[in-house]
């Protein structure tokens, strides 16, 4: 079976890579069955769209009896806590800047879902990335997929 966690290191790399060369990240999905890996580009305009196209993930992932989906997405932080502690001198201001991040959840059935969150802030023309955090639990994309698999608590 595919290292889902070490997947999703990997993905976090590559969507920063993304987002400091365009300046932006188009949201992706990772569907994981056993004999393939379905890659979806979310893309939506307005909450019905976003609706839809996670519908649709989810009855992929069900129809092709899927043991993971994997989401990129970049989501703003809010709640306290949220913002980087950026540590040292000269930092200033730039201590609570951090108001997005990337985020990558993975959920499947029999392992709790988790996600890995790489807050970053920009400041002119270049993109500062803080350390990413590992989180069980998520909430967030998973929200939009419900609970696929059908085992309430193992999502």
């Amino acid at each position: 079976m595919t290292d889902l966690k070490a997947l999703a290191h990997e993905l976090l790399h590559e969507a920063q890579q993304s987002l400091q060369a365009n300046g932006h990240l188009n949201p992706t999905a990772i569907v994981i069955t056993p004999t393939q890996n379905l890659i979806f580009d979310v893309a939506y305009q307005n909450e019905a769209e976003r609706d839809d196209i996670y519908s649709e993930i989810v009855e992929a992932a069900l129809e092709k009896n899927a043991t993971a989906i994997l989401t990129v997405d970049d989501v703003h932080l809010d709640g306290p806590g949220s913002p980087a502690r950026l540590q040292g001198p000269g930092w200033g201001a730039l201590s609570e800047s951090a108001t997005e991040a990337i985020m990558v959840t993975i959920s499947g059935s029999g392992f709790e879902t988790w996600s890995l969150m790489g807050p970053y802030f920009r400041q002119e023309d270049q993109t500062v990335f803080q350390p990413a955090q590992e989180k069980p639990d998520s909430c967030g994309e998973v929200e939009l997929l419900g609970d696929w698999t059908g085992s309430a608590g193992a999502a």
